[in-house]
């Protein structure tokens, strides 16, 4: 378990579920991982913090006028200045760079393949506060129809280095020695129902128990429990039709 006040820039910050089905995602997610959720108020869209203790893991906001599905978010000194750099890089801005009150800054982007991002520029709030814990983010992994374009835009915009796993057509980031985040290529024998995204990966104590409690409150399986070097993984669909995987980490 490790317990975050800060991050640093280039490295995974936050995630949210923007979804067309909030109430009954909050329920999904509250039974899934023991989530607690608290309302921001209307003055920020609805926005919910999803705590595990006394730590903010995510969050869900209203969208009713676009597809659900998780978003991942990247630490910035300045998203105004990052602005400029996603468009020379070939990406595109969704949501220009603005402050949120006294929470912090936000913009949010598509790179050059069109998969959706964000950027926070942490203020009182300072982004994940528990990782490595049952029901707190464990991996972000884009899953991309151009996986090198992706890896030459995210490497230059967020100051990261690249390490390839050839087997997997696989690109993982690193900021510095640390392991940030990965980049895998989409072939035609994909799972279905997915479009490229950035998947978000939670940890669990049992992958197989949270496939049997994601079914039971009205989510679905994409691909049921499989062994990885990494751990148990499995990819599900929650009951909006937003998905994202958990993983159980190996047992020592």
């Amino acid at each position: 378990m490790t317990i975050h006040t800060q991050h640093p820039a280039g490295t995974p910050i936050w995630t949210d579920l923007m979804t067309s089905g909030a109430d009954d995602v909050r329920r999904f997610y509250g039974a899934l991982f023991g989530w607690r959720f608290q309302g921001q108020g209307s003055e920020y869209g609805d926005y919910s913090l999803a705590y595990l203790g006394e730590h903010a893991v995510a969050a869900v906001v209203p969208q009713l006028d676009r597809q659900s599905a998780w978003c991942l978010y990247f630490a910035s000194d300045d998203v105004y200045v990052d602005a400029g750099r996603i468009r020379e890089l070939g990406g595109e801005i969704m949501v220009p760079a603005m402050q949120v009150g006294n929470q912090g800054h936000l913009l949010m982007a598509r790179d050059p393949n069109g998969t959706v991002f964000g950027l926070w520029q942490p203020g009182k709030q300072s982004g994940l506060g528990l990782t490595g814990a049952p029901g707190a983010y464990a991996w972000g992994e884009l899953h991309t129809h151009d996986a090198e374009r992706a890896r030459d835009f995210y490497t230059a915009l967020l100051g990261n280095t690249s390490r390839p796993i050839p087997e997997m057509d696989y690109h993982t980031l690193y900021h510095g020695d640390e392991m940030n985040a990965g980049i895998m290529q989409m072939t035609e024998q994909w799972h279905a129902g997915m479009s490229p995204q950035w998947m978000i990966y939670f940890e669990v104590e049992d992958a197989d128990l949270a496939v049997e409690t994601a079914g039971a409150n009205g989510g679905r399986v994409l691909s049921p429990p499989h062994d990885s070097p990494y751990g148990r993984i499995a990819v599900l669909q929650d009951p909006a039709g937003a998905t994202f995987s958990v993983i159980q980490p190996p047992r020592d």
